[in-house]
């Protein structure tokens, strides 16, 4: 049998899981908005753009979400009327040690302090141009994030 070009390299091999583990599910793009019809489109918007994508429209599903293994690289918030509880929520979300390594981009129409207590790496107001956010989730998943 004859080859053309070198032989071919181990990449790595297969291992299983663990019996009863759950994988995880490694992300670029957590989307949480309860805005279902921005949430579609912000996502189909960065799914276009090669991220991979989760949505849920509140903090809860975000938290049910990384409970199951999902670990983004980038969390996307909307805080357009988020209430209280919810914003709460998001502050114990980002201190959740499965998203340490997770940036936050808040997106709101609020001013420059709305959502400041939750440390977020980057904030874009609303309405956001499309360009705007591809870049801005494309800087923050470039720079941060578990390998």
């Amino acid at each position: 049998m004859s080859q053309d070009g070198p032989p071919p390299e181990i990449l790595g091999r297969l291992v299983p899981a663990p019996e009863g583990a759950a994988a995880a599910s490694s992300v670029d793009v957590l989307v949480v908005d309860g805005d279902a019809t921005f949430r579609g489109i912000a996502a189909g918007l960065l799914r276009r753009n090669a991220h991979t994508v989760v949505e849920t429209s509140s903090a809860a599903e975000a938290a049910e979400a990384i409970g199951a293994g999902c670990r983004p690289r980038l969390i996307l918030v909307g805080l357009d009327g988020a209430s209280g509880s919810e914003r709460t929520a998001f502050a114990a979300l980002r201190e959740d040690p499965s998203c340490a390594h997770a940036g936050l981009l808040l997106l709101s129409r609020g001013g420059e302090d709305d959502g400041a207590d939750l440390r977020p790496s980057a904030r874009i107001l609303k309405p956001v141009e499309a360009t705007e956010l591809v870049e801005a989730v494309r800087r923050l998943c470039g720079t941060l994030g578990a390998p």
